[in-house]
């Protein structure tokens, strides 16, 4: 059996099933910038969260229930996989069914993601993962199974896509030659942490503007602008349906305007200095949070609009 250790090292020699989606670019828990800073050591996962160790847990309960409502076996790959003609992708594969060219992906998911389960959906991450198995490990099909809330299963059959394997194939080649081996940070997109990459702002003296620089202000400006103003109309909106409403508590079918639990809030450092606690031990408890850096944009000047 591989430790955590040897499992975090291993992955950092190619792409991974669950890395597809972010070097793609559609997946929601990062983009090409957050594998790149694990591929390079830049942001490596060394403690195991909740979410994670429970999904290990509860590995063999999913397989064990595939088994039972599909009738097919499966079995345990307990090392990593390569790709016999593109050694930089890999696979950690969950199970392979025994006796077929297929494989079987075991998943956790939270109740709030229930939907995405529904019919012939799936989640664009998990499609993206299996694919990336399937080119891997030369499977027709692979199964996907998912206890849901830990209460629904649901299990599906993916078929294999070639023409979605060839572009993947394509976009992680460039990812992997083109960043990775030559150490260069892709553009960060939308779903990438930035602040994960420079969490702070050690060297004080400002960069000198570039002509892109302002070219790229000026769009950020004009952008803010334009959504303040869509904010305003979807307030008005609101407030007509609010008027609309009036006393009700909604409009069957449309909307509903409820208030939300009362909330509390408990001043436990008021009640430390009434029980007569010292200042010392308050502050010895006391915890400092270091500030996250923000991003505050500079108005344009005149001349540097017309520039």
């Amino acid at each position: 059996m591989r430790t955590r250790e040897q499992f975090l090292s291993e992955r950092a020699t190619g792409i991974g099933g669950s890395d597809a989606a972010k070097v793609l670019g559609i997946s929601p828990y990062g983009g090409p910038l957050s594998v790149f800073m694990d591929k390079t050591g830049r942001n490596a996962e060394t403690e195991m969260n909740e979410a994670i160790e429970m999904g290990i847990e509860l590995e063999d309960t999913v397989a064990r229930v595939f088994t039972r409502r599909t009738g097919l076996k499966v079995a345990r790959i307990n090392k990593l996989m390569r790709h016999p003609d593109y050694p930089w992708m890999i696979a950690n594969i969950d199970r392979r069914i025994v006796g077929e060219n297929k494989g079987l992906e075991c998943k956790t998911a939270h109740f709030m993601k229930g939907k995405q389960w529904d019919d012939d959906e799936l989640p664009s991450e998990y499609f993206c993962q299996v694919q990336h198995y399937m080119s891997v490990m030369g499977w027709s099909t692979c199964w996907i199974a998912a206890l849901i809330g830990g209460q629904r299963f649901k299990y599906k059959e993916v078929i294999r896509n070639d023409e979605f394997i060839a572009a993947m194939i394509d976009a992680e080649r460039e990812f992997w030659h083109e960043y990775v081996l030559k150490d260069i940070a892709p553009i960060a997109i939308w779903c990438d942490d930035i602040n994960s990459m420079f969490p702070r702002d050690d060297e004080a003296e400002l960069l000198p503007a570039s002509g892109d620089d302002f070219s790229l202000l000026g769009k950020l400006l004009n952008l803010q602008q334009e959504s303040q103003g869509l904010g305003r109309e979807i307030d008005g909106l609101k407030n007509q349906l609010r008027q609309r409403i009036g006393a009700h508590s909604g409009i069957d079918g449309i909307a509903t305007w409820k208030r939300n639990k009362d909330a509390t809030e408990t001043d436990w450092k008021a009640i430390a200095y009434e029980l007569g606690v010292s200042n010392e031990l308050i502050n010895k408890h006391t915890e400092t949070r270091p500030g996250a850096r923000v991003l505050r944009l500079k108005k344009l000047m005149k001349n540097e609009e017309a520039a």
